[in-house]
């Protein structure tokens, strides 16, 4: 059964609104914003009349400098509003935009026509990459604005490297890599683990292409995390330890390969508490937090999010699954939310939280968490198996659960 969502028509007039009020407090006359975007004047009449839809990347990308918004969802906001899944035969939820990454993922890219400057294409290409992260991380509904933009990126960035000569390869096999790891990472969000773990294989066969051990490294983090998410332990293990000890002879050269170093040992050592080996879990972790240390308090990763608060949020997730849930919540009180830099991987956090609270018969502290981690992120709550089984079996456990327990289940589709 498929979701509700809002008349589109009345989401591209709501948008349109949006764009002429930014204008306007900017300043702008319609012609002169229109040149500023390399658009017709009609073309920006029709947007704030919600005649001309915003689908595109980076169209939206240039508007937004022009009217100085840094944040998209100031302009698209309502487009986010719903959340965009179906309920697949199984009963499954799943998201609308995975139909089209998989069309993307399954049928043969045929060669085009040259292009004229290599350069410029792949500097584009890398401007929508840049810009699809700062959605991933800053939207609280950063599954729809993934989903938005990754099929048409994913196309895109295959139909550049196809259309390359033979000696531009090099330069496109690297940039077919990134992408490929942003389309792995918002598979395995939305609980694809077979699709996320085609795109991180094809992630790999790109980077080994480009020799950058950085590259092959984070690929191989990319299909570690693909393991984990088919509950292949021991594959994510030797998966993320082969990489690793790729990585060795760069780590005291290399800031970068330090932390997708680090980023393969947290991998580990949740690799390694998922099958309760406590001592080796802890091993790598403090692996991690060692590089991490080295890295200094601004380090931060935006494909892995390795740094000292990542690190820290991983100690909690390793004392909930090795059954530690009131050393997990002991942990957690250090950690401040706010710096974490990505809703997303607040959400999780607060969900792994949540799950420790549960375990120590706390449910009012584990609904609260679960409330906390929703304004964070809308949707990471519904996709996260881990959320949507400790809020399962809070119901089950209660005679007669809370109203606003009950609520959040119907909006993490698990009732209604």
């Amino acid at each position: 059964m498929a979701t509700q969502h809002k008349d589109p028509g009345e989401a591209d007039r709501l948008i349109g609104q949006r764009v002429r009020a930014l204008r306007l407090r900017r300043g702008l006359g319609l012609r002169a914003c229109a040149e500023l975007c390399g658009r017709t004047e009609e073309w920006l009449r029709q947007v704030e009349r919600g005649e001309q839809r915003l689908d595109k990347l980076s169209t939206l990308a240039g508007l937004a400098h022009v009217l100085g918004v840094r944040d998209l969802g100031l302009i698209v906001e309502n487009r986010l509003d719903g959340l965009t899944c179906n309920r697949s035969e199984g009963g499954r939820l799943q998201h609308e935009a995975v139909p089209a990454i998989r069309h993307v993922l399954s049928t043969p890219t045929f060669p085009a026509q040259p292009v004229t400057d290599l350069a410029i294409e792949i500097g584009r290409v890398r401007r929508r990459l840049a810009m699809a992260w700062s959605a991933w991380h800053r939207s609280v509904r950063p599954y729809t604005a993934l989903g938005i933009v990754a099929p048409g990126l994913l196309r895109d960035t295959l139909g550049l490297h196809r259309s390359a000569q033979q000696f531009e390869r090099p330069q496109t096999w690297a940039i077919l890599a990134e992408v490929f790891q942003l389309a792995q990472r918002f598979l395995y969000c939305v609980g694809e683990p077979e699709l996320a773990a085609r795109a991180a294989d094809r992630a790999m066969v790109a980077a080994e292409e480009t020799d950058d051990r950085v590259l092959i490294a984070t690929s191989a983090w990319t299909s570690t995390m693909a393991a984990l998410g088919r509950d292949q332990i021991d594959e994510a293990c030797e998966i993320a330890t082969t990489a690793a000890n790729h990585l060795r002879p760069a780590l005291g050269t290399s800031g970068n390969a330090l932390s997708a170093w680090g980023s393969l040992q947290l991998f580990t050592a949740i690799a390694y508490a998922k099958n309760r080996q406590t001592a080796n879990a802890w091993r790598h972790w403090d692996l991690a937090h060692r590089a991490a240390t080295t890295l200094g308090p601004a380090h931060h990763n935006p494909l892995t999010m390795f740094g000292e608060t990542n690190v820290a949020i991983y100690a909690v997730a390793i004392e909930v699954e090795v059954g530690c849930s009131a050393a997990a919540v002991d942990r957690a009180k250090a950690i401040s939310i706010c710096s974490i830099p990505s809703s997303n991987r607040r959400a999780q956090h607060l969900i792994d939280l949540a799950r420790g609270q549960f375990h120590r018969r706390d449910s009012d502290q584990a609904l609260t968490c679960l409330l906390l981690s929703e304004r964070h992120s809308t949707e990471t709550i519904v996709f996260s198996p881990v959320a949507r089984q400790t809020i399962t079996q809070m119901i089950e456990k209660q005679r007669r659960p809370a109203r606003p327990l009950l609520d959040l289940a119907v909006r993490a589709r698990l009732i209604g």
